[in-house]
């Protein structure tokens, strides 16, 4: 049988403008981007009378998670600054529209998030890293 598993290489991070139509840019340099890890709550409903004395559970609220992204470090890319860049995303303390576009669009991921951490790192033997973190705020849509 053969595999229809995909190659990662080609995977793109990309944030809205916020203009009507949006358009939507590539963070440069990406060397791997986590996709969000849906979670969702559970709500017990357990009860005297539950059958056998299992305990019962509602599915709750969802919760999108987190996206993470590595790649080089760029500090005056028009992609990863503070004027027009995502680190200008982590200082306007607004949440902004965000895809995650597999190779050869086999899916996008759409969401809407904030910032909450931008990390570089300037190692002695090595290029220098960037590492962000996006909190998920509302529904994520597949397509």
């Amino acid at each position: 049988m053969t595999s229809s598993a995909f190659w990662g290489f080609g995977a793109l991070l990309q944030y809205g403008n916020g203009a009507t139509p949006e358009v939507f840019t590539s963070i440069a340099e990406a060397t791997a981007i986590k996709p969000p890890a849906l979670s969702r709550d559970s709500m017990e409903m357990t009860n005297h009378s539950s059958t056998n004395a299992w305990r019962e559970f509602l599915p709750g609220l969802r919760d999108g998670g987190e996206v993470t992204y590595e790649g080089n470090w760029l500090p005056t890319n028009a992609t990863q600054n503070g004027t027009t860049g995502v680190l200008e995303s982590f200082n306007d303390n607004e949440n902004h529209n965000w895809k995650f576009v597999l190779p050869g669009s086999i899916l996008t991921i759409s969401f809407t998030g904030h910032v909450t951490a931008f990390e570089g790192e300037s190692p002695m033997d090595n290029v220098g890293k960037l590492s962000l973190t996006i909190k998920i705020s509302g529904e994520v849509t597949f397509a």
